[in-house]
């Protein structure tokens, strides 16, 4: 918009009466800040990296405009993400500054940050870093593709594949996963796999079991902490290789759980490129805490649940097949189960056909003496020394099969808590080994055996509060003066 003369004049005089003579104009301007003051990497090793962050602070009232962030004097070794931003007042945005030395010197150069700030337009933050020599692994995998040529259908044909660490620092072999074609599957699987030494190797054996006459391509992905080589992929044909778009199979995972608890798994998301649907589900649990057999509620639904009933890591994968009969390679998800109670213990035994009870007491109280013992007649019993946080609470009772039955207590008071097992019913299980498991805060603290015959029980020892240590009492096992408490019915 243009303004006349006559219009210039008169917002001159209009601010002119507003402001008065001695009232100030403040005129908004953005003022750059950066924090730290200088950025030491100190000693890095050749091949390595290491990121450190740079906050950048607009303390002024006007916009900042950082127009460039680079490094003097480079020499590659440094990289910089974002280059450039635009701050709010008030506000700050954080910059990565990666450190990857190139070769063995000292590195000393700045962090130049230019921007619209008019009284200081470039900052100047010193670096310094130096590249060191230092053990690093290095990943040779034999073959890098495999065709398996001709293999009928129903039969199956297996390859070898020979991962080894020619550097002198420990491989980790971080993760190995699949894609394309169901029909590949990986029989023996070095996943999470150290090769310390220089020379060390492991062998990944790889199957090959077609089901249709189209024929099938894949690939594995190795991924390591080799840092010139982090990952690597390896090319799977058979019978032809086909020119198949294969469909995916998907899980919406949690990272974690508060056990026990039903989780839901969720495989809806999974899809055929090609739509050819609907697609048939499978589902297995791959890893559990559990020594016995564990599976979901449904393997075959494309929504099922999960009996999550112990503490520790779990693993469930997912295939799809389409209407077409091809199938999807494994989609996994490896969560962890976590009490959020303060004191977790649980109870398994290895018999099918035996009735075997955890027991929780206060002590000073005898076994089955209510309300000092929590346990099948007594699930929730009110200690009452801070409301119901410190109530401990019989999460699970199994009266047969292998368990598991749990106690928890969210929040104990000072006190020491013996903890008793009872073998109450031999249904033909004879004598019968239960474990007790014990979680302090959310991670395992002790884990103790013992074998039992019928009616035996047995003093696992007692955990202290609130230094959250477990005392494994020294004589354990004894024929069980009573069977009875308040209330017991059900037994």
């Amino acid at each position: 918009m243009k303004l006349n003369f006559a219009n210039t004049v008169f917002i001159g005089l209009f601010a002119a009466a507003c402001t008065g003579p001695e009232t100030e104009i403040n005129v908004l301007v953005p003022v750059i800040a950066a924090a730290p003051a200088t950025l030491d990497f100190g000693e890095v090793v050749v091949e390595y990296s290491e990121t450190e962050l740079v906050q950048i602070i607009n303390a002024g009232r006007a916009e900042l405009d950082v127009t460039s962030i680079t490094v003097d004097d480079n020499e590659g070794a440094f990289t910089i993400n974002p280059t450039s931003i635009v701050i709010g007042p008030d506000e700050s945005v954080p910059v990565e500054v990666t450190f990857a030395p190139g070769t063995f010197i000292e590195y000393a150069p700045n962090l130049v940050i230019q921007s619209n700030d008019e009284e200081e337009p470039e900052v100047l933050i010193p670096i310094t870093g130096e590249g060191v020599d230092g053990p690093v692994p290095q990943i040779e995998i034999d073959v890098l593709s495999i065709d398996f040529d001709t293999v009928p259908i129903g039969e199956d044909d297996d390859a070898y594949i020979t991962i080894t660490n020619v550097g002198d620092g420990p491989l980790i072999i971080e993760d190995i996963s699949q894609g394309g074609s169901g029909a590949f599957s990986i029989e023996v699987n070095p996943d999470g796999q150290t090769m310390a030494e220089q020379g060390d190797y492991s062998t990944m054996v790889v199957a090959y079991t077609p089901t249709t006459e189209d024929g099938d391509s894949g690939s594995i992905t190795v991924n390591s902490n080799d840092p010139s080589d982090p990952e690597i992929e390896i090319l799977l044909l058979g019978n032809g290789g086909g020119d198949f778009d294969y469909p995916v199979a998907v899980i919406d995972c949690p990272a974690s759980v508060d056990p026990p608890t039903t989780l839901d798994l969720d495989g809806t998301g999974s899809y055929d490129p090609n739509g050819y649907e609907p697609l048939l589900y499978e589902w297995a649990v791959t890893k559990s805490p559990s020594s016995n057999d564990v599976d979901v509620d449904d393997p075959e639904a494309s929504f099922t649940s999960l009996d999550v009933n112990l503490a520790g890591t779990w693993e469930v994968s997912l295939s799809v097949e389409n209407s077409a009969g091809v199938r999807s390679a494994p989609d996994t998800c490896e969560f962890e189960a976590l009490p959020e109670d303060a004191l977790h213990v649980e109870l398994t035994w290895d018999s099918p056909n035996a009735d075997v009870d955890l027991h929780l007491m206060q002590s000073g109280y005898e076994f089955y003496e209510e309300p000092g013992d929590c346990c099948w007649c007594n699930p929730n019993p009110s200690w009452g020394e801070s409301g119901s946080a410190d109530d401990p609470e019989l999460a699970l009772d199994n009266r047969t099969g292998y368990g598991p039955e749990n106690i928890k207590v969210y929040s104990p008071v000072e006190g020491e808590y013996p903890v008793r097992v009872h073998y109450y019913s031999d249904l033909g299980g004879g004598t019968t080994v239960a474990t007790v498991t014990i979680w302090i805060d959310g991670e395992e603290h002790d884990v103790v055996s013992t074998a039992l015959t019928h009616n035996d029980k047995w003093d696992v020892g007692y955990v202290r509060w609130p230094e959250g240590v477990f005392v494994e009492a020294e004589e354990t096992v004894e024929g069980a003066s009573t069977r009875e408490c308040w209330e017991a019915d059900g037994k």
